[in-house]
């Protein structure tokens, strides 16, 4: 528990060194860029990605699937997938900042 207590702080201390809030929408839920953002995960074959937000609508949370023991989550933008039809997210670190 100690252990997933020390990980959980560096994952927060790492997310707002640069001063901006990781915003992670649950399942179903939107989040608005009105001026862009980044969005960072890790994908299913472990590595990091990440991906420019340019200012538009909503991104929103469409899905979430177990792939090799793990949830992923996938994204939507005006009904279309974001940023692209195979972009899976880990849904335990994957973080969106606004600029």
């Amino acid at each position: 528990m100690r252990g997933l207590l020390v990980l959980a702080a560096l994952l927060m201390g790492s997310a707002s060194v640069s001063g901006q809030e990781c915003i992670r929408p649950a399942w179903g839920a939107c989040v608005s860029f009105p001026n862009g953002g980044s969005h960072t995960a890790t994908s299913p074959k472990k590595e990091k990605i990440t991906a420019e937000v340019a200012p538009g609508p909503d991104i929103c949370v469409v899905n979430e699937e177990e792939l090799g023991g793990e949830n992923f989550a996938r994204f939507a933008r005006g009904g279309a997938p974001w940023p692209n039809d195979d972009w899976y997210a880990n849904a335990e670190d994957f973080c969106f900042f606004k600029k």
